[in-house]
């Protein structure tokens, strides 16, 4: 059951004024070039947890600045709101991933190979910061129609593109059957699910070994050579 995994409480989203609209889309800018400082680091990643932990809508900005021992005015000061702060723990770090996929595809190196570098790089992912994973988890997987989650459906809609394009490769190759590509993406998805969650929610390991592990056992069966081929026969 995933709802065991999840944090309720996210709500809707809506960044009406349009000077908002425009905070929001400087301070993304700032992010993805690297130029906020430790100070606006430090409220995102307070930010994170709380959302995580409590929920978006049950998070305040007071909470917030009260975690991350920080004024109002510092806050709106790096983000400009609430919501600008939200986007920033999500816009900022999905494009970075899409990023890191693309160039996985644009290699055109070995489809097994661009698999496992697939998988490996959702978990790193879910590594680098787990309270920001799970605030993604959280909305990819919560009430549906929250405002903030349509913001991350462009996303996640790339980021499967991406993985299509990675399995068919696989039955180029030869590797899988061709009519097999849509069912490969399905399994691969919810390994990768399972896996992060497991993660991020029950304290389990997410080793760098363990994407090529998956990939193998996908790729090859759990099987053993003496039992293979079991049950063919009436």
């Amino acid at each position: 059951m995933l709802l065991q995994y999840l944090p309720f409480g996210i709500g809707r989203y809506k960044a009406h004024i349009p000077q908002v609209r425009g905070q929001i889309r400087a301070m993304v800018g700032a992010l993805v070039k690297g130029e906020l400082g430790t100070v606006a680091r430090h409220i995102a990643q307070v930010a994170a947890r709380l959302f995580a932990t409590q929920g978006y809508d049950a998070t305040s900005v007071r909470m917030i600045v009260e975690a991350a021992g920080v004024t109002k005015p510092t806050l709106y000061y790096h983000f400009g709101s609430k919501e600008g702060l939200a986007q920033a723990l999500l816009t900022v770090p999905m494009s970075g991933l899409i990023a890191k996929l693309k160039a996985i595809v644009a290699a055109h190196g070995d489809p097994i190979e661009a698999l496992e570098q697939f998988f490996e790089a959702q978990f790193s992912f879910c590594r680098e910061d787990p309270d920001r994973a799970r605030f993604v988890f959280a909305l990819l997987f919560g009430p549906q129609g929250a405002g903030l989650a349509g913001e991350l459906a462009p996303l996640n809609q790339e980021i499967l593109a991406i993985f299509e394009e990675v399995v068919r490769r696989l039955s180029e190759a030869g590797t899988i059957e061709p009519d097999r590509v849509e069912a490969c993406v399905r399994a691969c998805r919810g390994m990768i699910v399972i896996s992060a969650m497991d993660y991020l929610y029950q304290g389990a390991e997410i080793e760098s070994e363990r994407a090529r592990q998956l990939v193998r056992d996908l790729l090859s069966g759990f099987g053993t050579l003496a039992t293979q081929g079991r049950g063919s026969a009436s």
